[in-house]
C-alpha cells in the first residue's frame, strides 16, 4: 500500500451567477476526502462499482466516470473571459442532460453534492478526482480549494470531447483552455487508463456493453500509451494523437517511462483542476492510501483477476466507518454528501 497527501486549503471569493466559495478546515477536508474514499475502497472498485450508483445506471466505472466529470465540467472554460471552467455546473440543465455528458449526471459526481457548506460543489467534484487518481494507484495532485461554484449550466459546446474531431480541433479546444498540447495528451488519453466506452453511452464508439480501453482498466498506469503505440484505441483520437508528429514523442515517453506519466499527469491534472474564475488558496495535506491489490483487481477480462481486500489503513474502512464520528457508514456517507437524482 502506498499512503499519499493531497493539499487543501480555502479562500472565499463571490462574483456574478457563482455561489460563494466556502471555509475548507483540516477537518472538514480530510472528512471530505474519507467520504469520497469510501464510495471506492471496496474490492474491485477502481473498476466496477455495484453498490453505491444507481441500479439504472449505464456505467458502474465511478472511478472512471469522476475523472470524465471533471474533463467535462472543466472542458468549457475560456481563458480569456473566465467563463465556464470547474465549477459544479454539470448539476444544471442543459449542460448535465446533453447527449456528451451521457452517463455522468446518473452515475456519480453531479450527484454527489455536500449537504453543507463546508466543502463547496465544485471543490467536491476536484477532491473527487484527486481521490480517484490517488486510491486507484496513480500520482499525487495537489488540490488548491476555493473554486466558484455555479449556480447555472455551462455551454456544452464548448466541450473539446468529439472523438472523431481532427487533432488540430481538439488542439484548438485545449488552447482555449489555456492548455498546450502535452497537456492535452496527457490528460485525454492518459485518463483512459481508467475504464471503458459503454455502448449505451457512445454506440458510434462500441457496440459492447463495456470495452475497456486498455488491459488494466481498474489501475492507473501507463497501459493505455501502450497499447496506442500498438495501434489499439478504443477512443479514435488517441491514435490519432499518435500519428501527430508533435504528439507522438510524448506517447512514446509515457509508454516507456510510467514516472514520467505520472509526473507530468500530476502538472496537468491540476491544471484543469484550477480551470476556474476564483483565486484559489495554498496547499494543507490530507492522506489518501492507494488500493493493496490493484493489478489483481484491475485487470481485464475479470476472469483473470483475483479479487481481494484493499488495505487502505490510514482512510476510513468500510468495516471501520461504523465509528466514525459516532455513525453508521451509511449515516457518514449520507451527512457528508447530498444525494441527488
Amino acid at each position: 500500500m502506498r499512503q499519499t497527501s493531497v493539499s487543501l486549503m480555502w479562500l472565499a471569493v463571490s462574483s456574478g451567477v457563482h455561489a460563494q466559495a466556502v471555509s475548507l478546515t483540516q477537518q472538514n477536508a480530510q472528512r471530505a476526502t474519507q467520504a469520497l474514499t469510501f464510495l471506492i475502497q471496496g474490492p474491485g472498485e477502481c473498476l466496477f462499482q455495484h453498490t453505491d450508483l444507481p441500479v439504472a445506471a449505464p456505467s458502474k466505472n465511478m472511478a472512471a466516470l469522476w475523472l470524465r466529470a471533471i474533463f467535462h465540467d472543466a472542458g468549457t472554460y475560456n481563458a480569456a473571459s473566465g467563463s465556464g471552467g470547474l465549477d459544479g455546473s454539470l448539476q444544471f440543465a442543459p449542460e448535465g442532460t446533453d447527449e456528451v455528458n451521457m452517463g455522468i449526471p446518473p452515475s456519480l459526481a453531479s450527484r454527489f453534492i455536500p449537504s453543507s457548506n463546508s466543502i463547496s460543489p465544485a471543490d467536491m467534484v476536484a477532491l473527487g478526482g484527486i481521490v480517484t487518481v490517488a486510491v486507484c494507484g496513480g500520482p499525487q495532485v495537489p488540490f488548491r480549494a476555493g473554486r466558484l461554484s455555479s449556480n447555472t449550466s455551462n455551454n456544452v459546446a464548448d466541450l473539446p470531447s468529439d472523438a472523431f474531431a481532427p487533432v488540430s480541433t481538439i488542439k484548438a479546444g485545449f488552447l482555449r483552455m489555456g492548455l498546450s498540447a502535452l497537456d492535452m495528451v496527457t490528460l485525454t488519453t492518459g485518463s483512459h487508463s481508467m475504464g471503458g466506452a459503454h455502448a449505451v453511452i457512445s454506440p458510434n464508439i462500441t457496440k459492447a456493453d463495456f470495452e475497456p480501453f486498455d488491459n488494466t482498466p481498474g489501475v492507473f498506469d501507463n497501459d493505455i500509451f501502450k497499447q496506442v503505440l500498438a495501434g489499439k484505441c478504443v477512443i479514435p483520437i488517441d491514435c490519432a494523437f499518435a500519428k501527430d508528429p508533435e504528439l507522438l514523442p510524448y506517447i512514446q515517453q509515457f509508454a516507456k517511462d510510467q514516472s514520467a506519466f505520472f509526473a507530468q499527469y500530476a502538472i496537468s491534472f491540476e491544471k484543469m483542476l484550477n480551470l476556474n474564475r476564483a483565486n484559489l488558496s495554498d496547499p494543507i495535506t490530507v492522506m489518501i492510501s492507494q488500493h493493496a491489490n490493484l493489478l489483481a483487481e484491475g485487470i481485464w477480462p475479470q476472469s483473470n483477476a483475483s479479487a481481494t481486500a484493499s488495505n487502505t489503513a490510514t482512510v476510513t474502512t468500510k468495516s471501520n466507518a461504523e465509528n466514525y464520528n459516532g455513525c453508521g457508514a451509511l449515516a457518514c456517507l449520507t451527512a457528508a454528501l447530498l444525494f441527488l437524482v
